[in-house]
C-alpha cells in the first residue's frame, strides 16, 4: 500500500515534541492492549484482548476518569481506527470508524442496541449520550465489519458500552466537575456535571444498581459573528435503574431500565430573522433478561425496547422542523455449546423497527427484521484459532441479507500474535429511504424515499500483529475495505429554488488503512503509549479522496505517577489534512494535560487543561463543519467506595 508522502508528514516541531512526549496510558487503561483486559463483543464470549478474533481497543472505567470524559465521543477519541466528522450544526461532530461513518457504526449498551438516530435525522449526533460515563464499566470497541453477529449498521464496527455490575458487596461513586473557558472576549462555554452510581446486593439472591447524572454546557459563541453559536449549548439528564435475581445456582433474570432527556440551544439566522434553535431529545430503553449456565452450555434470552424521540422548537416566528420519533423492539436469544477446543453459537434475533415522521402517509412506518446465526470457535491447534460464522438477516421491506465472516488467530510465540480474517457487513436503508411514501419538503429541498433502494454492503479483509516483551507492546493492522451501494440522493427535478431529490443507492467507495501503535512502560512511573491510523479513501465513481477523511489521525498520551498519590498526563491528538465539499482543511493538533491527587481510597481530585493551544477550527478554515471547544480549564471531584 502507497502512501503519498505529503500526505502523511507531520510537522517537525510537532513530531519534535511527540518524540518527547509521545503517549502514555495508565496501568489498565484502554490504550490498550497492554494488560490482559477482556473483550466479550468480538464473539459473545470472554476472550483476552491481544487474542481475541478481531481488532479491539478495550477502554476501562480508570481510564474514562482520567480522560474525564463527559460522553462517548469523548470517551473513544484517540482511539485507533477513529477519524472525526462534521455534522455541520452546531460545532456537532460523530465519530468515524475506518473511514465509515457514524452512521455505520452500530453502537450498543451491554450487547443491546439503541435507536440509531445518525441517518434519520438530519445533522444529528445524539447517539453519545444515552448512558452516563459513571456507569460504564468499559467499553468495547471492536473495528471491522461484524454484521455476523449484529446485523444491520455494524460495517465500520461496534462500540458496546458494559455497564458496571455488583459483586458480593456495595460500590458507588460520587463525580462533581465544573469547567470554563479561557477566552474572557468569547461568551459562553462554562460547564458543570455531576454523576452517582450505586450497586450491591439486596440479600443473597438479589442484586440492586442505580445511577443518575446531570450536565450543563452554556452556548459558545461565534466570534466572526455574533449571531450565531459556534458551538450549541446542551442540558442532560439521564437516570437508570437495574438489578439481577438470582433464581437457581445456574439461573438469572436481570432487569434495566433508563431514561434521559437532554436540551440542544444554539442561535442561528433565517433571511434577516436572528432565532434561537432548540431541540428537545428524549431517550429510554428497557430490557429483561433470562441467563443459564448448564455445565458446557451458556445461553440468554432477551427482551428490550429503545426509543428517541426529537422534537424542535425555534423562536421570533421561525417554522420548526417536524418532530420524529424511533424505536426498536428486540427480541433475542443465543445458546453456546463447549466441547473440548470447540464453541458454537446459534441464536437468532426478531426486531421491529417504528418511524414516526409527518413526511410518511399516515405519520408512521415501520419494518420488520428477522435473523438467524451461526458461530463455530474451533482450535486447530494448540496455537491456532478459526472463528468462522454467517448470518441471515430478512428485511420485511428489501429482502435478505446473508453475512459471512472468518477470522484466524496464531500465536506464534509467547511474545508474538498474527490474526486476520474476512468479513462481510451491510447497513439496512432507514425508514425514510425505503418508504415509497415519504416526503421530506422541509427547507428549500423535497427528499423522496424509494422503495427499490438496496442495502449498504462492504467486504473487508485485514491482517495484524501484536508484538509483547516486557514493558514494550507493539501492534500494527493492515485494512483495505470495499463498500458498495452506499446510500445517498440524486436530483431528479427542480422548480424555481426547489429542488427534487430521490434517495437510491449510487457511491461505492474503497478505503484501505494502516493502525499502529505502541505502549511502552519505561518504568513503574512512566508509561507512554501512541495510536497512529493512516487512511487512503476513493470515491469510485468520481476517482476522488472521500470527503472528511483525514488522512493522519495521531493520538499520544504520557502517564507519570509522581508518587504520594500524585498523576499527571500529557496528551496530543493530531488530525492530518483532509478534503471536504467546500474545499481542502487543514492539519490541526489539541494538546491537553492534566494532574490528579488520590487522597485517600475514596476521594481523588484532578485539573487539567484542555486545548492549550486554543486552536480555533474556524480561524483555520471556514470549511470545517464541526468545531472545538476552546482552551479550558477544568476540576473534577470523585468519591468511589
Amino acid at each position: 500500500m502507497q502512501y503519498p508522502h505529503s500526505r502523511f508528514k507531520l510537522r517537525t516541531t510537532t513530531l519534535a515534541v511527540i518524540t518527547v512526549l509521545g503517549g502514555f496510558a495508565l496501568p489498565g487503561s484502554a490504550a490498550e492492549t497492554t494488560l490482559k483486559d477482556t473483550v466479550v463483543s468480538a464473539t459473545l464470549s470472554e476472550h483476552e484482548t491481544r487474542t481475541a478474533p478481531a481488532s479491539v481497543t478495550v477502554i476501562t472505567r480508570e481510564e474514562l476518569e482520567t480522560r474525564n470524559a463527559t460522553d462517548l465521543l469523548d470517551a473513544v477519541r484517540g482511539s485507533p481506527g477513529i477519524t472525526l466528522s462534521p455534522r455541520q450544526v452546531g460545532g456537532r461532530k460523530t465519530l468515524a470508524l475506518r473511514g465509515l461513518e457514524g452512521k455505520h457504526t452500530l453502537t450498543l449498551i451491554d450487547g443491546r442496541r439503541i435507536s440509531p438516530s445518525d441517518d434519520v435525522v438530519g445533522h444529528s449526533d445524539y447517539q453519545y449520550g444515552w448512558l452516563p460515563i459513571s456507569a460504564i464499566e468499559r467499553v468495547e470497541i471492536i473495528r471491522g465489519p461484524m454484521s455476523t453477529l449484529y446485523g444491520s449498521e455494524a460495517l465500520g464496527g461496534v462500540i458496546n458500552l458494559i455497564t458496571r455490575q455488583p459483586k458480593d458487596k456495595w460500590i458507588g461513586s460520587l463525580m462533581l466537575s465544573g469547567s470554563t473557558l479561557f477566552d474572557a472576549d468569547t461568551d459562553g462555554g462554562q460547564g458543570s456535571q455531576g454523576s452517582v452510581f450505586a450497586a450491591g446486593p439486596l440479600g443473597e439472591r438479589i442484586t440492586l444498581r442505580v445511577n443518575g447524572e446531570a450536565t450543563r454546557r452554556a452556548a459558545v459563541e461565534n466570534k466572526d459573528d455574533r449571531r450565531y453559536s459556534e458551538i450549541e449549548g446542551n442540558r442532560t439528564r439521564t437516570a437508570g435503574l437495574g438489578g439481577t435475581i438470582k433464581l437457581t445456582e445456574a439461573q438469572s433474570l436481570d432487569v434495566q431500565w433508563s431514561k434521559g432527556d437532554e436540551v440542544r440551544t444554539y442561535d442561528d439566522v433565517s433571511s434577516t430573522k436572528t432565532y434561537e434553535n432548540r431541540y428537545d431529545i428524549e431517550k429510554s430503553q428497557a430490557s429483561i433478561a433470562w441467563k443459564g449456565e448448564f455445565g458446557s452450555w451458556r445461553s440468554q434470552v432477551r427482551a428490550y425496547r429503545s426509543e428517541i424521540d426529537i422534537t424542535n422548537t425555534r423562536t421570533n416566528g421561525v417554522s420548526a422542523t417536524r418532530p420524529q420519533n424511533m424505536s426498536d423492539e428486540v427480541v433475542d436469544a443465543f445458546a453456546a455449546l463447549k466441547l473440548g477446543g470447540q464453541t458454537v453459537t446459534v441464536g437468532g434475533e426478531y426486531r421491529t423497527e417504528t418511524l414516526k415522521n409527518s413526511g410518511l402517509i399516515g405519520g408512521k412506518d415501520s419494518a420488520t427484521h428477522k435473523a438467524l446465526f451461526v458461530q463455530d470457535e474451533i482450535a486447530l491447534g494448540q496455537s491456532l484459532m478459526l472463528t468462522a460464522g454467517v448470518r441471515g438477516d430478512e428485511h420485511e421491506i428489501f429482502g435478505f441479507e446473508a453475512s459471512p465472516r472468518a477470522y484466524l488467530v496464531w500465536e506464534a510465540s509467547p511474545e508474538l500474535i498474527i490474526k486476520g480474517g474476512y468479513g462481510h457487513a451491510f447497513k439496512a436503508p432507514t425508514l425514510k429511504q425505503i418508504s415509497p411514501s415519504y416526503v421530506g419538503a422541509e427547507g428549500p429541498h423535497t427528499f423522496l424515499g424509494n422503495g427499490d433502494i438496496q442495502p449498504e454492503k462492504s467486504d473487508s479483509l485485514e491482517i495484524g500483529a501484536d508484538w509483547k516483551r516486557g514493558p514494550l507492546n507493539l501492534r500494527a493492522t493492515l485494512f483495505h475495505t470495499r463498500v458498495d451501494d452506499l446510500i445517498t440522493y440524486r436530483q431528479i427535478k427542480t422548480v424555481g429554488v426547489r429542488r427534487t431529490y430521490l434517495y437510491d443507492n449510487v457511491d461505492k467507495a474503497t478505503i484501505s488503512g494502516l493502525e499502529t501503535g505502541f505502549s511502552w512502560n519505561i518504568n513503574s512511573a512512566l508509561l507512554w503509549n501512541t495510536n497512529l491510523t493512516l487512511l487512503k479513501t476513493k470515491d469510485e465513481s468520481t476517482g476522488t479522496e472521500l470527503n472528511d477523511r483525514p488522512g493522519v489521525m495521531l493520538a499520544a498520551t504520557v502517564d507519570w505517577s509522581i508518587g504520594q498519590g500524585w498523576s499527571s498526563r500529557g496528551a496530543v491528538e493530531y488530525y492530518g489534512r483532509q478534503t471536504s465539499s467546500a474545499g481542502d482543511l487543514p492539519a490541526y493538533s489539541l494538546w491537553n494535560a492534566s494532574v490528579g491527587k488520590r487522597f485517600d481510597k475514596i476521594f481523588s481530585l484532578r485539573a487539567g487543561v484542555n486545548n492549550l493551544t486554543d486552536v480555533r477550527l474556524a480561524d483555520k478554515s471556514p470549511n470545517f463543519g464541526y468545531a472545538e471547544l476552546g482552551r479550558n480549564l477544568y476540576v473534577t471531584l470523585r468519591a468511589d467506595f
